[in-house]
């Protein structure tokens, strides 16, 4: 996090903020516009209507200088709502929570060209994420894990086994961060050598569980800790919902391993659902009451999770099992028509018809850079004349006490 420049000046209003003529999400915020935001996001109450102020203003601090008048073009806002909310950013201390923020914690903004796009789209987007790490990954390959916080040894070795593979084969793997089946899955996934992302339910800077103070260091360094919430924020109650949000909307899909009738994980279920996004659960006994959850969703229609390959599969993904120095370097040294059908290739199937129409290329030198492609193991036909580049294995195979599901 940047150190101001200068100090904050008294009337909040003076802060240099973005040019209006600037393009939606092109910029680079100023610490200013950040420490606007930061402030604005202290406020529940302007975090659960962010949603609506969206979609009139294009920076932080246009929110700042709405007054009643600006407000009341929100009709579906009652006005008691309103007026709290100008009330309580009246009473506001800019520059405050910026001074509070860490030198290792970056901050994004909903209008920061950096703020993973697929929470840009959703119904109900956070202002800000305080990130610890690096977000950045590749959405087309990952997945949410969730379940309880009571888990059998069943849940245990079942998301031991899911997290584990499926990192091994490149997918980062968001969740909670909490007791149980969360960090379980993101244990896993640090022993795999891949990627996870947390989502806490409170401020970046308070540690909950307590026990999980080792594990969100080793996250932050292989992935990121995230949060939407401020500086000090306790985990209360209602935080957790707000955050199942966030986990849902991070995955491609989510997995729910271990639940309850009445869970949390059913709620980042619906909540995937919600925004678009493939729901699988793993099935248990009848008698199980934290299996309950997990079976009514397969009887709902989610897809259910046999084996971590049923993940890829789903997606239309191939695994190459066997990832060597020699496939990269083969990667490194393409060339010519051979090197632009691949990078025009990615991890979803693409028709041939369609790489045609974005290269631009005749038809019959695409042929050719496919063959040669296949027969070097890069690229992958499926049915349809559809190609697609294989999930790159990490090279950890599944540890033998792993390789079970049962009890």
């Amino acid at each position: 996090m940047p150190v101001l420049e200068e100090s904050m000046p008294s009337d909040p209003h003076s802060l240099s903020l973005f040019s209006n003529d600037a393009p939606d999400f092109a910029w680079e915020p100023t610490d200013a516009e950040i420490a606007i935001a930061l402030e604005l996001n202290t406020l529940n109450s302007f975090r659960t209507q962010f949603r609506r102020l969206k979609t009139r203003y294009r920076s932080f601090g246009s929110m700042l200088d709405a007054g009643p008048d600006d407000l009341a073009q929100f009709p579906d806002w009652a006005q008691s709502h309103r007026e709290r909310l100008l009330d309580q950013v009246s009473h506001l201390k800019f520059g405050t929570e910026f001074r509070k923020v860490p030198g290792d914690v970056t901050i994004l903004t909903f209008f920061d060209r950096r703020y993973p796009h697929q929470l840009r789209e959703i119904y109900d987007p956070p202002p800000l994420l305080y990130v610890k790490g690096d977000l950045t990954y590749d959405f087309t390959v990952s997945m949410s894990i969730v379940g309880t916080r009571s888990n059998t040894e069943y849940g245990r070795s079942t998301a031991e086994q899911f997290a584990y593979q499926l990192a091994s084969w490149g997918f980062t793997i968001v969740s909670g961060g909490a007791r149980g089946i969360d960090s379980i899955a993101h244990s896993a996934a640090l022993e795999a050598g891949g990627k996870t992302v947390a989502v806490l339910g409170s401020g970046i800077d308070v540690i909950f569980p307590a026990e999980n103070q080792s594990l969100f260091a080793q996250i932050a360094e292989s992935g990121a800790v995230v949060t939407e919430f401020p500086m000090g924020a306790i985990p209360e109650k209602y935080n957790f919902p707000a955050r199942n949000r966030i986990i849902a909307a991070l995955g491609r899909a989510t997995l729910i391993v271990e639940a309850a009738e009445k869970s949390g994980a059913l709620i980042t279920a619906d909540l995937a659902c919600q925004n678009g996004r493939d729901v699988f659960a793993v099935p248990g006994r009848l008698t199980d009451g934290r299996s309950k959850g997990t079976n009514m969703l397969i009887h709902d229609g989610a897809h259910i999770a046999l084996d971590p390959s049923d993940i890829p599969v789903r997606f239309g993904l191939t695994v190459l099992e066997r990832d060597s120095a020699d496939s990269e370097n083969a990667v490194a040294h393409l060339e010519g028509d051979e090197a632009l059908v691949y990078n025009a290739i990615g991890l979803e199937a693409k028709d041939t018809d369609v790489i045609v129409r974005e290269l631009g290329i005749p038809a019959h030198r695409i042929l050719s850079a496919l063959l040669l492609l296949q027969m070097r193991g890069l690229v992958k036909e499926l049915p349809g004349s559809r190609f697609v580049r294989p999930v790159r294995s990490l090279g950890k195979p599944l540890p033998a006490d792993r390789d079970r599901t049962g009890q």
